[in-house]
């Protein structure tokens, strides 16, 4: 095991890639965009409505795990156990696979004998946690599903772009273009955060592309498993569902430079014309602020956009290329 955040997937001609929509993983990030301390783009009237869903007590105990600084859950809690089995599985499925030992067996592997304070509640009394911790996912599922459903048609084009992608040699540039901050180069995927027990065995290791809709800075993995590694990314288009979900403070709807650029990319170079700052364009587009540092690199890198001191800040410029393409497209 490795601290290094690369994991070795091989050569992108060989990428044993697929791609899932799994309903448990967009769950579980929304649960963690809404508790947690990240949104991570999630549209508020998305979040008001699933906090008044959840039973406040639940609410509670699971705030004290998201917070405390460990971005990580076991596969089961993680409703991705069956991320690998490549079986459809609903919600309750999930649900239904947790039990106490295999949730205690999850902390000893990641813990060892030190469980730390925050899932040390967890460790002592299993059974009340996951009772409370299904009260509160069916009832964030309740709530949220009629948007799951919404989702169908992009979550199906999302699937046929990758297909595509597949049997025309385009795969590197689908995974660096996922609107996370996920990188492959020479036979590595990049990821965001250093993790002691990402596996970094050889071989070739299936590769799972899931797309959520849960935020436009949304991003969550597994590289644990030696023969598995998955990935959550925005779903491309889910600006259009939150316009039409949530009125008139959503993102505007898709237009021709969110389909060229995607949505978060297309976001700040349109607020570029205001010359912003790094945490202004972020804000602007609802993603963190690391988020938007990789996505202006990748303009940058494009000649799109530039970079100009003002003062003590950096702010975000258009180029005249970026400037012409937004008064192509936009």
């Amino acid at each position: 095991m490795s601290k290094d955040p690369t994991v070795p997937v091989g050569p992108v001609e060989d990428l044993r890639l697929s791609i899932s929509r799994h309903p448990g993983t967009t769950l579980f990030s929304v649960i963690s965009h809404t508790f947690g301390g990240d949104a991570r783009g999630m549209p508020p009237p998305w979040r008001r409505a699933v906090r008044d869903a959840a039973p406040p007590a639940a609410a509670a105990t699971l705030r004290s795990l998201l917070t405390a600084g460990y971005p990580w859950a076991p596969d089961s809690l993680a409703l991705s156990s069956a991320m690998g089995t490549g079986a459809a599985t609903s919600v309750d499925d999930e649900l239904d696979r947790i039990d106490p030992d295999t949730l205690l067996a999850d902390l000893r592997q990641r813990f060892g004998d030190t469980v730390p304070a925050e899932w040390r509640q967890v460790a002592d009394r299993p059974q009340q946690f996951l009772d409370s911790y299904r009260a509160l996912t069916r009832a964030v599922w309740d709530a949220f599903a009629p948007l799951w459903r919404e989702a169908d048609a992009l979550l199906g084009r999302e699937v046929e772009r990758v297909g595509v992608a597949s049997v025309t040699g385009a795969l590197g540039t689908v995974v660096n273009d996922l609107g996370a901050p996920v990188r492959y180069a020479d036979g590595l995927l990049h990821l965001p955060h250093p993790f002691p027990r990402h596996a970094t065995g050889p071989g070739r290791r299936r590769f799972v592309l899931v797309p959520l809709v849960s935020g436009f800075g949304a991003c969550t993995y597994s590289a644990e498993d030696p023969d598995l590694l998955w990935v959550g990314y925005p779903l491309p288009g889910l600006g259009r569902l939150a316009h039409r979900s949530t009125g008139p403070h959503a993102p505007p709807a898709q237009d021709r430079l969110d389909l060229v650029l995607g949505p978060v990319r297309a976001a700040l170079l349109r607020h570029a014309r205001r010359r912003p700052s790094v945490s202004e364009a972020a804000g602007r587009a609802h993603v963190t602020v690391s988020t938007a540092t990789y996505h202006c690199d990748r303009l940058a890198r494009s000649g799109l956009l530039r970079r100009l001191r003002h003062g003590r800040e950096v702010r975000l410029c258009l180029t005249d290329d970026g400037a012409a393409l937004l008064d192509l497209l936009a």
